[in-house]
């Protein structure tokens, strides 16, 4: 009976505050009308109903024991529930999580219902899904950091200002302006280019490799010309006197050093013609003259008469080319007997290379 009549009274003085504050904001110390003191707990095992509730006081603060759910049991004018409403900053120093059990073992997401905003960092320890067609867009001082994570989905055309996504692990091709001023390019950064040292036809000599004389229109080859063709080396059916000329190998060279020229002939093959050759490599870097004449594997004479063919001369041992060195050679066609072969002509001779910038 007594249990019952505090019960009453804390309703009723319950009551009796909330009418207070509401009608004339006064203030009454239910503890005291009930015979309390400061600290004392009042149970009601009912449910106490209240228009407004104050907890702690300024400068103080309290706690408020919520032992169970908090929910809104009031409806819109729809029907539709009204959610529990925070009218002020909400500090949260737990983890928010939905379900009976934290984590992300079972099928209860948290859910944020709206835009949101992060003043700090976010830091997420799995991994982030953006839905379809969706934007996300970086502030102009935003750094978007990516180390040891993987971005899938993304494609060139995803990019809204059109450009394209250069590998640095693969080839690639520029197909606009580089501008580098802040990390400059270092020379063995920049691909190599192909060179070549010109070889001037009235710059060789024939017999070259035993008697050397100067060429001319009487020797053989012979110096020849054809009009809007120009200058060339002119070998008739049976000629086999080698021409050939020497030249120091540039300082820019890095390799793929090979001898090229561009031949025709006056008319079409009877059989098989072949240019044979030599090479000297005299090696400056360890102060040797090269001690004999490589012979080199004959390169084919293209049977297309009336047009320039290149031809490519390889030597065997192209990896003891190096800068500064020596090269001497020597050019001449194979012995071939079948009657009515036409001229080989011989318009342009050259050392093509790769070189370092």
């Amino acid at each position: 009976m007594k249990r019952m009549i505090v019960t009453m009274a804390v309703i009723v003085a319950a009551t009796a505050l909330t009418v207070g504050v509401v009608r004339a904001a006064t203030e009454h110390n239910v503890t005291a009308t009930l015979g309390g003191v400061a600290g004392d707990i009042f149970d009601v095992d009912g449910l106490m109903k209240v228009n407004a509730l104050v907890v702690g006081q300024q400068s103080i603060g309290g706690v408020t024991f919520f032992n169970g759910t908090i929910v809104n049991s009031t409806t819109d004018s729809t029907g539709a529930d009204n959610p529990v409403t925070f009218g002020d900053n909400v500090r949260i120093d737990g983890r928010v999580y939905r379900g009976a059990t934290a984590g992300t073992s079972d099928v209860m997401p948290f859910i944020v219902n709206d835009n949101m905003e992060v003043a700090g960092n976010l830091t997420v320890s799995g991994g982030i899904t953006i839905g379809d067609n969706q934007t996300v867009t970086f502030g102009s001082s935003s750094v978007l950091n990516v180390t040891d994570a993987t971005v899938t989905g993304l494609s060139v055309d995803d990019l809204s200002d059109g450009s394209s996504v250069a590998q640095v692990d693969a080839a690639e091709t520029l197909t606009g302006d580089w501008v580098n001023t802040a990390y400059p390019w270092g020379a063995n950064e920049i691909a190599d280019l192909t060179r070549f040292t010109s070889i001037p036809l009235s710059g060789m000599y024939t017999d070259a490799n035993g008697t050397p004389a100067a060429i001319t229109s009487a020797t053989v080859p012979a110096l020849s010309y054809v009009a809007n063709q120009g200058l060339y080396l002119e070998y008739a059916e049976d000629d086999t006197v080698d021409f050939g000329g020497q030249l120091v190998v540039p300082t820019d060279y890095s390799g793929q050093g090979v001898f090229k020229a561009v031949v025709d002939t006056s008319g079409d093959l009877v059989t098989d013609w072949n240019l044979d050759w030599q090479v000297a490599i005299s090696e400056t870097a360890t102060a040797a003259w090269a001690s004999s004449m490589a012979n080199e594997t004959p390169v084919d004479v293209p049977d297309n008469a009336g047009t320039p063919d290149t031809l490519t001369f390889t030597p065997t041992s192209q990896s003891d080319i190096s800068a500064g060195d020596v090269l001497f050679f020597n050019i001449w066609p194979d012995s071939n007997t079948a009657a009515g072969e036409p001229n080989v002509e011989i318009y342009a001779v050259w050392f093509q290379y790769t070189s370092v910038q």
